[in-house]
């Protein structure tokens, strides 16, 4: 078989195969560097203590005391832990019984928290309310109208008030219709 060297003395499949070396360490890189690899679930512990008067009292506090601080460092973490699990182990007696210190721990599986809805579709409804007052009125719409809202938008915020029409209100002020019209941002 006849070898092709190229301009500078190199052949082909060499060229070729430096090229796929070559796009697989970047492939690779990216992986490495990607978020999710930088956000991946990892085992976190706190410790703490505490007294107690009694030893389960103490063992109880300073596990909750250690469930605590591991809840703190993970909310500073931007995380929440799941699966956690804590225990107790006496540090201390008081010479005179009067007391007892333990140290507890916490253990958990930490990963970044889940990113809040997205609050990005517009949305708007019309309803009609009636009261006694024209308030009672205007807010009977208006609970009417944010209900219409959530039930097209599943999971709705920022509602405001844009609208409201009296549409009859008797002689003698003693009853009042309005429509009214409410607009919100819905996660669909």
């Amino acid at each position: 078989m006849a070898r092709h060297d190229g301009p500078c003395g190199g052949n082909r499949r060499g060229r070729l195969a430096g090229r796929s070396m070559l796009l697989g360490a970047v492939v690779a890189a990216a992986i490495g560097l990607s978020p999710a690899a930088a956000h991946a679930d990892t085992w976190r512990t706190a410790t703490s203590t505490a007294w107690g008067q009694t030893q389960s009292t103490a063992s109880a506090a300073a596990q909750a005391n250690a469930r605590s601080a591991l809840n703190s460092l993970a909310a500073q973490l931007g995380e929440v832990c799941t699966n956690v699990t804590s225990s107790a182990s006496l540090q201390y007696t008081v010479p005179s019984g009067g007391g007892y210190v333990y140290g507890g721990t916490a253990t958990g599986l930490c990963a970044p928290a889940s990113p809040g809805p997205s609050y990005t579709v517009p949305r708007s409804a019309t309803a009609r309310g009636e009261g006694s007052t024209s308030t009672a009125a205007t807010q009977n719409g208006a609970a009417a109208a944010r209900a219409a809202i959530l039930a097209a938008g599943a999971d709705c915020s920022g509602y405001q008030t844009t609208g409201v029409t009296n549409v009859y209100t008797t002689p003698t002020g003693s009853w009042y219709i309005y429509d009214v019209t409410v607009s919100g941002l819905c996660v669909q």
